[in-house]
């Protein structure tokens, strides 16, 4: 490679992926590699290459000064007398391998550690919190030291691991959450009942029917931080079950598409409300999930995330 007539020698190597962990150990290896170099005439610029690189690794890369060039076509090269920088989005594929942690199973096992902040866990006490199998546990904790939001000790079937980027996972996962398609809510209609009459018949009809629900949106971001003047809505998530059609008629609840003031999102498995809290004798979706629903809800629900975030999850 040259620049203004200038050679430079390109010293480049190639990883399936890159988060903060190992671009760490790439450097070290590629600085290792450079200093024991003979007979070097002109620069040797390092370079790593990738199908994706997490933004923190971008960052880490940037901060040491040594390239990196990934699937999007995104390029980083700092020598003397030499700066370029292209950013691009990222493609699909990439989207998918730097955001799987923040879906499914291995979600669930994020909020346990979450929750369990900042005290040090083993994996098979995260799984048993997450209601997952060991295995993705430890898959889920191996990803996010690569992140670098957590910290080790002990090894073997004694490691265990603490958060301590808690910022970093929550900037990552409201970014995902912002991106995504919201989830499928259903809206109902309950005619003449205010919000807190609404918020107990709910309550006392699962509670009979035996349908496990958790408030969540705009009605639990207001238990857990108030912040609106008013609230015309609630919005709940539900275990997936014929029962819950006798809740709805219980209660008297029948589908709109506008002007409703009940909606039910339904879920797959009861191990999504494995973190609900019990508050004024309501299940309430903890202030994280609150969260990450309200990030996906319309109307002032954004304002109201800021604010939960500010009061329960930044402190």
């Amino acid at each position: 490679m040259r620049q203004d007539g200038e050679p430079y020698r390109l010293v480049v190597e190639a990883k399936a992926s890159l988060f903060p962990r190992d671009a760490r150990e790439a450097i070290w290896q590629l600085r290792n590699y450079l200093a024991h170099l003979d007979n070097v005439s002109y620069p040797a610029v390092p370079l790593l290459m990738a199908e994706s690189i997490s933004p923190g690794a971008r960052e880490l890369l940037r901060d040491e000064r040594v390239g990196y060039f990934d699937s999007s076509g995104s390029l980083f090269i700092a020598a003397k007398g030499l700066y370029l920088r292209v950013d691009k989005p990222a493609s699909r594929k990439q989207s998918r391998s730097l955001n799987n942690l923040f879906a499914g199973r291995r979600a669930q096992v994020l909020h346990a550690v979450w929750v369990t902040k900042p005290d040090w866990f083993g994996v098979h006490e995260i799984a048993e919190r997450a209601g997952v199998s060991p295995a993705t546990a430890s898959e889920t904790l191996i990803a996010l030291e690569r992140r670098d939001w957590v910290e080790v000790r002990g090894a073997g079937p004694s490691k265990e691991r603490r958060l301590t980027n808690s910022r970093a996972l929550l900037d990552a996962w409201s970014s995902f959450q912002s991106s995504v398609k919201p989830k499928v809510v259903q809206h109902y209609y309950v005619r003449s009942v205010e919000l807190p009459d609404l918020q107990r018949q709910l309550d006392h009809a699962c509670e009979i029917e035996g349908v496990p629900y958790e408030l969540t949106g705009i009605s639990a971001g207001q238990i857990h931080a108030p912040y609106l003047s008013s609230v015309s809505q609630v919005s709940c998530r539900v275990s997936e079950s014929r029962r819950m059609h006798a809740v709805l008629d219980a209660i008297g609840a029948r589908p709109v598409r506008e002007g409703w003031n009940l909606g039910v999102h339904e879920l797959k498995s009861d191990d999504e409300l494995r973190f609900r809290q019990r508050i004024d004798d309501l299940w309430v979706a903890d202030p994280l999930q609150t969260y990450l629903d309200l990030l996906q809800s319309g109307g002032r629900a954004k304002e109201l995330a800021h604010h939960l975030r500010a009061e329960k999850l930044d402190a």
